[in-house]
């Protein structure tokens, strides 16, 4: 069944947000969830830094919930910082699995560098993907160096020869960061550290949707449904879908967004939804989400207050849809 169309029905708050958190490690930033199912709720991974927007430094904290609607954040966050990287400062885009074959955890995740110059211009921008594995969630052994030069939002599905995973790369090594928005890839392993990639993408940008992001990808009865995100006109950020009998070959369904921004200027997700996270279970799929809101306004680490004129990523969302 493919899922393109499912009946999303958005929370009016988000289930975390800097608005209402208290942990003093991620007051600016708030977003990128990763959720898995576990024996007794669920637990989400976050990313999140009290320093600034646009900047090279990102930790990681995680929380649970026994019904996915109501979180707690765990006393020890960050589980993982950036002095834990091998490359870069900042943690990126964690997809994590629970390993039907080892048992515990693995995680996918990025670890970015950028440099800006005087007039916050990005003069450099480099993203590289990397894996860590955990016994609990919690306490993480990070893999020593990355593991692919090029990528951005990570999600790996086990598969019968080992692992499928759906990544932003650059067309080219070395190309420009819009190299790295603009197409979608498929890559294969058979153990989760060693990669390869398809030769051509499967989704690419459009005149209308100007860079295609953050991809999830769900196996549900032999059918792939992807949703990733899209920046289209007004300044907006939207989630768009694909689907695909057998992940190689993709239909685009690009004539209207699967879970548009609300448009709403109070809304928490008023400018942006961003980086999808979707459970399926017995009677319906949980999507959990990366929000924008329209302010641009926040206070900065150095107690400054700081304007950045394209939002901030400051709370994750949730939205359910009943199972057809």
């Amino acid at each position: 069944m493919f899922l393109h169309e499912l009946n999303w029905q958005r929370s009016d708050q988000p289930v975390l947000s800097t608005f209402t958190n208290t942990e003093p490690w991620c007051r600016v930033s708030l977003y990128s969830p990763a959720v898995v199912r576990t024996d007794t709720g669920y637990r989400m991974w976050y990313c999140g830094n009290s320093t600034g927007t646009r900047t090279s430094d990102m930790d990681i904290g995680c929380a649970d919930s026994t019904d996915g609607l109501h979180w707690t954040a765990y006393e020890g966050n960050p589980v993982l910082s950036s002095a834990e990287l091998p490359w870069g400062g900042a943690w990126q885009t964690p997809h994590v699995l629970r390993d039907s074959r080892e048992g515990g955890y693995r995680m996918w995740f990025v670890m970015a560098h950028s440099e800006r110059g005087p007039d916050n211009q990005l003069l450099s921008f480099g993203q590289k993907l990397g894996h860590a594995t955990s016994h609990d969630g919690i306490d993480w052994k990070v893999h020593p160096e990355p593991i692919y030069a090029s990528g951005r939002g990570p999600c790996v599905l086990e598969s019968q020869c080992g692992y499928q995973m759906w990544m932003n790369s650059m067309s080219e090594s070395g190309g420009e960061f819009a190299s790295l928005v603009s197409s979608i890839y498929r890559f294969e392993s058979p153990d989760g550290l060693n990669w390869t990639r398809d030769p051509d993408s499967a989704v690419t940008t459009t005149d209308r949707l100007k860079s295609v992001v953050y991809p999830f990808v769900l196996e549900s009865d032999g059918h792939y449904t992807m949703w990733y995100g899209c920046h289209v006109d007004g300044g907006r950020f939207e989630i768009y879908c694909s689907t695909s009998a057998d992940g190689l070959t993709w239909t685009h369904h690009h004539d209207a967004p699967s879970f548009p921004a609300s448009c709403t200027p109070d809304r928490f997700d008023g400018r942006y939804t961003s980086t999808p996270c979707i459970l399926e279970e017995d009677s319906r799929y949980l999507m959990y989400y990366s929000a924008r809101d329209w302010g641009n306004l926040y206070g900065a680490g150095d107690g400054t207050v700081q304007c950045d004129t394209e939002g901030i990523y400051r709370h994750i969302g949730l939205a359910i849809a009943p199972k057809p």
